[in-house]
């Protein structure tokens, strides 16, 4: 059986507030959503509500909430700045805790990531985040990313000897572009089951950022049979960039139901027949997303 084929409402950024994401996403007939929180006065118990309402009226399943990696340096060095960190922290988890989530996707220590004593202070305020998460019922996921600490499978295994609180979200696109083994890394996230979201989007050199599944090079076989191998139970997150044409969504969703099927009833490797080989539906970005 196919995952849960889900879409995060960063896919419709920026033409798209994320609660007009919401609708416009449940209106192309998708049932669950990873809800990516823009900006500073979206991490806001007022807006959390909203989102709550809107979610439930449209009859949204929020698997995820994708935090913004510049509002969680937990491990500052600037006193008040940790403490309003740690704040907004709290007031997300409020706010997941209303909408349902399950899970956080959280991209960790974003620059000078190769200094032990820095990777040292984000460990600890994994420790404390992810605890916090814990009691509040939701996991905090570190999410491999090119220009963040989490890129391979040996940092993997070095959170799991430190024994940090958290789970994984494996993202198909950022093992392209770091130039990770992307089977390795699935293996070294759900050891124990510990890979909770995967985001769904292809790479290719040169290209625009986050592209379509089916645009790029990426080995769709290899990856969809890796998460199968592994057990894989939960959704799969489309997570294109800057989609201008929304209804392309639907297309992705398509393509991995295809390629997944085919895989499980074991006809082996296949060819892209969803037609994405133009990305005119995406526009050029390097923002570090």
């Amino acid at each position: 059986m196919t995952p849960e084929i889900g879409v995060s409402t960063a896919a419709l950024y920026p033409t798209h507030l994320t609660e007009e994401a919401l609708t416009r996403i449940a209106a192309l007939g998708f049932q669950t959503v990873e809800i990516f929180l823009q900006s500073d006065g979206e991490y806001t118990v007022e807006f959390g509500k909203e989102l709550t309402k809107r979610t439930c009226d449209l009859g949204l399943n929020v698997h995820s909430i994708h935090l913004y990696a510049n509002y969680f340096d937990l491990w500052s060095s600037y006193p008040r700045m940790r403490a309003e960190t740690k704040s907004r922290f709290r007031r997300l988890l409020e706010i997941a805790t209303h909408l349902d989530a399950q899970a956080l996707t959280w991209h960790g220590l974003r620059y000078d990531i190769d200094n032990p004593h820095l990777v040292s202070a984000f460990f600890e305020s994994a420790i404390w985040a992810g605890r916090q998460a814990q009691e509040a019922g939701l996991m905090l996921c570190l999410e491999n990313v090119s220009w963040c600490y989490l890129r391979t499978p040996e940092q993997v295994a070095d959170v799991r000897r430190a024994n940090l609180p958290v789970g994984f979200t494996f993202d198909t696109f950022q093992a392209g572009e770091s130039e990770t083994d992307p089977i390795a890394l699935i293996q070294a996230m759900n050891a124990d089951r510990c890979l909770r979201t995967v985001h769904i989007a292809d790479y290719a050199p040169g290209a625009p950022r986050h592209l379509l599944p089916g645009q790029g090079i990426l080995d769709w076989h290899a990856i969809l049979g890796a998460l199968q191998k592994g057990g894989y139970t939960g959704p799969l997150i489309l997570e294109p960039a800057h989609i201008q044409a929304p209804d392309v969504l639907v297309q992705a969703r398509t393509f991995i139901e295809f390629a997944w099927s085919r895989l499980q009833d074991g006809e082996g490797r296949y060819t892209n027949k969803i037609g994405f080989d133009k990305p005119e539906h995406l526009c050029y970005s390097r923002e570090n997303r």
